[in-house]
């Protein structure tokens, strides 16, 4: 058989799409398609071709609309109903309201599937199920190349946060007349100024013993200015990296961090990390048998409008067995957890039987004659992960905006914060919500009048900047915002803004269980304790 061509006319005539297979122009298939209509408004309908002098036309009827296939005169009739029988199922496949629309907007969806039926005029050994598996081919290499890309954007987004961050520290030490090391080398005489090498001290005084009266005056300022300074660097060089000790119900002026009053009930760990500013001590939860945990952690990054540019949601589910009489057990995930779903590209342990995951939603063991181990330790057995596309929300607990407006003095910028749990998320509560904002000043100040959930300045640190502490939960819907005035004469030396807060019994990925139990008797079910939380590692606005 040969077919010339494939189209999709009304039945009153009017052409929707054509595909040729054989070098006919756009003129000779619109007389074909004409002659056509002309033919088969004279024969009887329970036809389904009709022949003119040079070709044969194959058609099929479906609601207004005709496919027709346009063959020569001796091609096989019965092969001919079968590709056209073909052509149906893939259009019915694209099409469900059979109007002229829907047919447009489908066009080259249905033209590409006519492109793999027919080859050069000769139809392929092809099935309905192959054609659309040929269409909705992804490429394998394309996926590794756009993981690939993301990381290296993700890469190279963390190295611009550094090096912003460093230029803001720079900025501030030169700011608060602290001299870094370049530019005590990049001044000269700085550099003799506040050298402690007797030969090179004294052959700069004696440069100067023989000068007037207001040179002597200007090296003697230059001196003592630039060997204070040296001096306060150093002392602020000898500092960092060490922890600083909050105290309760004073301020800490030694090296000079300003420390407002801590509750004696709320224990914090200020080690320099910015996320243990705002979550408590990490105590091993109690075990009384079996105790599954999921943990995941959130990143995302906010531009100062509120719209998203990035998130990735990482997680990990654990086991803790401290009885060795439990360690035979079978974990049942919830009916509602779609582990095939590849956009979170869940990755089992290799001691976990993978198909049983995949296709039970079962976490057992891979070898059948072992057990859990049992020694109250924790093992991680399932982990995920997934990247949030641009604008996508559904990754994001909490979206954050900020406005700020320069002060009339125009020293200093009222800085407001504003934060809305997702609406997507029900029933939670964020707790040890808390912000970061990059500038070591001593001098901020919270707004009570937009002070709804108890905000304070935690602590003012040299080493990240101002720590905000939010005192009242958020729950489920809750809008919520903290006005502070910080003194600058820069907007982006207050970028970026750092966020922390941690969610318990809430899962984004909505990962929970639904039994556990023995291995070989299914019917014999284990007592567990299940803990779920949300935690952030890098949630920030830019």
């Amino acid at each position: 058989m040969v077919v010339l061509a494939a189209s999709i006319t009304t039945t009153s005539g009017k052409p929707l799409l054509s595909r040729q297979f054989k070098d006919l122009s756009k003129d000779r298939v619109m007389e074909l398609l004409s002659n056509f209509q002309n033919l088969v408004s004279t024969i009887s309908s329970d036809h389904t071709f009709v022949e003119d002098r040079h070709v044969r036309y194959v058609y099929k009827p479906f609601d207004e609309f005709y496919i027709i296939l346009i063959t020569n005169r001796q091609s096989n009739i019965i092969q001919d109903l079968a590709t056209l029988n073909l052509f149906s199922q893939t259009i019915n496949s694209f099409v469900t309201n059979c109007d002229e629309y829907e047919i447009y907007d489908n066009a080259f969806e249905i033209l590409s599937s006519f492109d793999e039926i027919i080859c050069m005029g000769y139809k392929e050994n092809l099935n309905s199920t192959q054609v659309s598996t040929f269409l909705s081919m992804e490429s394998h290499t394309e996926k590794i190349q756009e993981i690939i890309e993301r990381n290296k954007e993700m890469e190279a987004t963390e190295e611009r946060k550094r090096r912003a961050k460093e230029i803001a520290r720079k900025e501030q030490d030169r700011k608060n007349g602290i001299i870094s090391p370049e530019g005590l080398m990049g001044e000269s005489g700085s550099h003799f100024a506040s050298s402690n090498d007797p030969n090179v001290r004294n052959a700069y005084n004696s440069y100067y013993g023989h000068s007037q009266a207001a040179a002597k005056a200007q090296s003697v300022y230059t001196n003592k200015e630039y060997t204070s300074n040296y001096a306060q660097y150093d002392t602020y060089k000898s500092n960092l990296g060490k922890p600083t000790n909050t105290m309760r119900g004073g301020n800490q002026s030694a090296s000079g961090n300003i420390s407002s009053t801590t509750s004696a009930s709320t224990r914090f760990v200020l080690d320099g990390s910015k996320a243990q500013y705002f979550q408590f001590e990490d105590v091993k939860p109690e075990n009384k048998g079996i105790l599954l945990s999921v943990n995941e952690t959130i990143n995302a990054s906010f531009n100062r409008d509120g719209s998203i540019q990035s998130s990735e949601l990482k997680g990990v589910f654990e086991v803790r067995v401290n009885d060795s009489e439990l360690a035979d057990l079978l974990i049942k995930l919830d009916d509602s957890v779609n582990v095939k779903d590849r956009t979170f590209q869940f990755k089992s342990h290799p001691n976990i039987d993978k198909n049983q995951f995949l296709n039970e939603k079962l976490i057992s063991l891979k070898d059948k004659t072992k057990n859990f181990p049992h020694n109250d330790q924790s093992l991680g057995v399932l982990r995920w992960r997934k990247v949030g596309k641009a604008d996508d929300t559904s990754l994001v607990p909490i979206e954050l905006s900020t406005w700020v407006t320069p002060n009339s003095s125009g020293d200093s910028f009222d800085v407001t914060i504003e934060f809305e749990i997702n609406q997507d998320l029900q029933g939670v509560k964020v707790e040890n919500l808390g912000f970061i904002i990059p500038v070591p000043t001593r001098s901020a100040t919270i707004n009570e009048d937009n002070n709804d959930f108890n905000a304070t300045i935690l602590e003012i640190n040299d080493e990240v900047g101002i720590v905000i502490k939010i005192g009242s939960p958020l729950e489920s819907n809750q809008t919520g915002s903290v006005s502070l005035t910080v003194p600058g004469d820069m907007e982006d030396a207050l970028f970026p803004i750092d966020a922390c807060f941690t969610i318990k019994d809430c899962s984004i990925s909505g990962i929970n269980v639904d039994s556990v139990t023995k291995r070989d008797n299914t019917t014999e079910t284990y007592t567990y304790d299940l803990i779920r939380n949300i935690t952030t590692d890098e949630y920030n606005i830019m």
